[in-house]
């Protein structure tokens, strides 16, 4: 029986890096995005290490596309054994110009989505013995950035969520694990990126003195659902280049 790995923002960057990682780690793979063109570069790529793969089409902050989400991939691989909630967005904006709805977006894409897909899935990985929830959260949720409100809020409450997952379903043999990435080169930090001076201030208080790369974190979502990790639950790991520790 192959495992299944459910894994949101699949259409790019970093979801597309752990659906390779995962699908080369043998899992069966159903990715959702709202790009339908991008999802299927995803799959294409996907097939071309060996491994099944199902597109969706949907969009995180809709509940009932979610718990479509788990019953059509369950319906085509069997199960879930493993959800990776990737998608976020990242509204940047003052908060004299971040309305409250678009606060309350971001805390619905990255936090409730999270939730509400794990809680859809929780019954699917229960029933096949366990399995393990990765919550994409971010460097962000531990500090505090001008122009930046909803997504450190929204990302510190990632961590919070992680650690209730993980306590409540212990017992069910489900982990849970908040992977939380620092600069990658990403949709997210590319317009940052591309501003050479900008670019530089960054990179000068990364200890490591680079940015990071999408396999880098598609790598250790493999480790950490893996049996090698079989003792690691309710924790934050942190892919920074040792931003966070030294600012």
């Amino acid at each position: 029986m192959s495992r299944v790995a459910l894994i949101t923002g699949a259409s790019r960057n970093i979801g597309r890096a752990i659906a390779l990682s995962l699908a080369g780690e043998g899992y069966a793979i159903a990715c959702l995005a709202r790009d339908a063109a991008a999802l299927e570069k995803t799959a294409a790529l996907v097939r071309d290490l060996g491994a099944s793969v199902s597109v969706h089409v949907g969009d995180v902050s809709d509940e009932e596309a979610l718990n479509d989400f788990v019953a059509e991939a369950s319906r085509a691989h069997g199960g879930v054994d493993v959800v990776v909630n990737n998608a976020g967005i990242m509204p940047e904006a003052r908060t004299a110009e971040l309305s409250v709805q678009r606060f309350r977006q971001a805390i619905e894409v990255n936090l409730v989505a999270q939730y509400a897909l794990a809680r859809a899935a929780h019954p699917s990985m229960r029933a096949r013995g366990g399995g393990v929830v990765i919550n994409i959260g971010s460097m962000f949720g531990a500090m505090g950035v001008p122009g930046a409100a909803a997504y450190c809020a929204s990302k510190a409450a990632v961590e919070g969520l992680t650690r209730a997952l993980a306590a409540e379903w212990a017992r069910d043999g489900i982990r849970v694990v908040c992977v939380a990435p620092g600069y990658i080169l990403s949709e997210i930090s590319r317009d940052v990126l591309d501003d050479p001076d900008l670019s530089r201030r960054i990179v000068s208080r990364i200890p490591l003195r680079r940015v990071g790369q999408p396999r880098e974190i598609g790598e250790l979502v493999a480790f950490l659902v893996s049996e090698r990790a079989a003792f690691i639950t309710g924790e934050t790991i942190v892919v920074d280049g040792g931003q966070r520790m030294s600012i």
